[in-house]
Parts: C-alpha cells; sequence; structure tokens
C-alpha cells in the first residue's frame, strides 16, 4: 500500500453555502475550538481543508481572540503540527459566464489577500482549486486549462505553495442525476494528463464516489474511472491524494433516485440534503483499502457534516466505530505511512 488505509485529512466548509449550517463555527470560542480540534487528531487529522466559503470567512468576526478564526486555527496547528489548505477562491458567475479575466482577477486578489494575511504560517501547506470539474471539451476544456494553469502559476510565484485539485468522476450514462455529458474512462485520463501536464498542478485528490455521491454505484463501476486519473496523474508527474468521501445519498438505483427525486435533479438541493447519510462503515473500509493501494494520503469530505462528535449521539457513534476500524489497522511501521503531507 502507498499509506495506511485512514482518513488523515478533512475539507472544512466555511460558508453559509455550504451543504449544512456551519454558523456554528463563528459561535465557539477557543476552548470550543481546541476541543473540536482534539476530537480531529484523535480521530487522525492532520490536514483541514479550507474550501467553501472561506471569502465569507475572511470577513466573518468569530468568537475565538481576536475574531480572526483563520489566524486562530494557524497558530493551533502549528503547536500541533497540523496543516491548513486555502481555496484560492471561486469567481461567481463563472460556470453561467466562462470570464477569464474576471476569474484571474477575483481569484488572484483573494490569493493576495490570504498571503498577506497569512503567509508567514508555517501551518499553510497548499492551496486548494475551488473550480471543481469533472470533464470539460471543447472551447470550455480550453478555458478550465487557461484558468488552472495561470492560478497554479500565481500560487508558486507567490508563496511556491503546491496546488491541489480534487475532481469526479460521472458514471451515470443515461443523464438522470444533474445534467452531466458523459464521458468513457478513457476521456478523463486524455482530458487530465493533458490538463495536469500544462498546467503543473502539484496534487490530484480524487472524489471516489462518483455520480454525484449516489450510494448505488459499485466498486467495479467507479474503478475504470478512478484508474484513468491514477494514470493521467502518474504519466503528469502529479502526486495522486484519494479523497474517499465518507457522506453520500442512498439510494438504490438510478431509476429509484429519479422516481424519488426526479430526473435530472441536484443531489446537493436544498430539498435532498436531510436525506444524505454517512457511508456505511463496512463500505467505507473498503474504500478506504481502496484508495490506499496508490494514493500518497487520503482525505475526506464528511467528517464535519457525519462524523464531529459534537454534531450529536449519531455523529458520536460513527466517531466511535470509526476509531475501533482505526485502531484495527497495522501500525505505520507495520503498512506504510498514514499519509505523506505536503
Amino acid at each position: 500500500m502507498a499509506c495506511q488505509p485512514l482518513i488523515s485529512g478533512i475539507m472544512l466548509s466555511l460558508g453559509p453555502q455550504s451543504f449544512c449550517d456551519k454558523e456554528f463555527l463563528y459561535q465557539m470560542d477557543a476552548d470550543a475550538w481546541r476541543a473540536e480540534l482534539d476530537a480531529m487528531q484523535q480521530f487522525g487529522i492532520d490536514w483541514l481543508g479550507c474550501w467553501s466559503g472561506l471569502e465569507y470567512c475572511l470577513e466573518r468576526q468569530a468568537a475565538v481572540p481576536g475574531g480572526d478564526l483563520i489566524a486562530f486555527l494557524l497558530r493551533e496547528a502549528e503547536e500541533r503540527q497540523m496543516q491548513l489548505s486555502f481555496s484560492c477562491g471561486f469567481a461567481p458567475g463563472w460556470w453561467e459566464e466562462w470570464n477569464l479575466a474576471k476569474a484571474l482577477d477575483f481569484t488572484g486578489s483573494r490569493m493576495e489577500q490570504i498571503v498577506r494575511r497569512y503567509g508567514a504560517s508555517p501551518a499553510f501547506s497548499s492551496w486548494y482549486l475551488d473550480y471543481e470539474i469533472y470533464l470539460r471539451w471543447g472551447r470550455e476544456a480550453e478555458l478550465m486549462t487557461e484558468l488552472y494553469s495561470d492560478i497554479t502559476a500565481r500560487a508558486h510565484e507567490m508563496n511556491g505553495k503546491p496546488v491541489i485539485v480534487s475532481p469526479f468522476f460521472m458514471p451515470d450514462t443515461a443523464d438522470c442525476c444533474g445534467h452531466f455529458r458523459y464521458g468513457e474512462p478513457e476521456e478523463y485520463y486524455q482530458f487530465w494528463h493533458n490538463l495536469l501536464r500544462t498546467s503543473k498542478i502539484d496534487i490530484l485528490a480524487l472524489q471516489d464516489n462518483g455520480g454525484q455521491h449516489l450510494s448505488c454505484f459499485t466498486e467495479e463501476e467507479r474503478l475504470p474511472y478512478i484508474r484513468a486519473m491514477i494514470r493521467a496523474c502518474r504519466d503528469a508527474g502529479t502526486r495522486y491524494w484519494g479523497n474517499v468521501e465518507s457522506g453520500e445519498l442512498p439510494v438504490a438505483s438510478l431509476t429509484e433516485f429519479v422516481a424519488r427525486y426526479g430526473r435530472g435533479s441536484d443531489v446537493n438541493a436544498l430539498r435532498i440534503r436531510p436525506d444524505w447519510r454517512a457511508v456505511p462503515l463496512p463500505k467505507l473500509e473498503e474504500k478506504l483499502q481502496l484508495a490506499a493501494r496508490d494514493a500518497d494520503k487520503i482525505m475526506s469530505w464528511g467528517y464535519m457534516e457525519f462524523y464531529r462528535p459534537a454534531g450529536g449521539a449519531e455523529n458520536r457513534r460513527l466517531y466511535q466505530a470509526y476509531c475501533a476500524y482505526r485502531d484495527r489497522v497495522p501500525a505505520e511501521g507495520d503498512a506504510g505511512s498514514s499519509g505523506k503531507n505536503v
């Protein structure tokens, strides 16, 4: 295995557009945050990806000393030998306008603001590209390559930190879930190999659920896309991380999804979000084992939503069950590293 089959990084969403309400993050005082970070470390987490809502967080007063949540987290992370990755920023209207100059101006300004305020912290480890895609074709593919290339070059020039991107894949051939043009696994290889080679992105962390996080897709259905992306990373010289997502929408099939929610519905719609659940632990273990074969490190979306023990009784049960699994995994010396940080 390339790393231990354990989650060592999580995505931390900070804004009002998050999957679930994040207002509590700004109401927690220093003691509450230290308890939160203690629980994360006990879980095995040493990396936080601060992504969606970072722009909001930069302007929002929090209940921690000084009111600056990011500065507080960086100080705590340094003491705890944890690392933080920061979103490069997402320009409103990008998917509707495809205005490259506007997006680069917005993102560049946000990156400069982050470096100016937090660039001296040794816990600031990397940048996160907050323009998530699966595939694009034609002029849109060219624009994504230009966008990624320019942002990556700016990041490297500003402070030399690596850039991380976390794409997804869509095995839905019938356009049932959302509206996504279908692409064969080989198309993923060709698109991402070219994009990674051209842009010089440092790390790709593939979202492993596929199909907008529907539970019905099997490992056999997901594997061809995962293998194509790993091959693209290797051939482009890009480090590969796993993004083993710990939340999903439980449906038995695409037919059931359409019957319950309507063809083309978005799983992130507010009316659908309450139906999401944590990935069952046996399945999560299988996903972790699969990712550990090739990934330098395994991060996850879903901890804050389904596992943080302060989130309620079910969260605490899941947290404890995962920790019991973690304790069964062979020690680092027996099964490689738990994850190489950036």
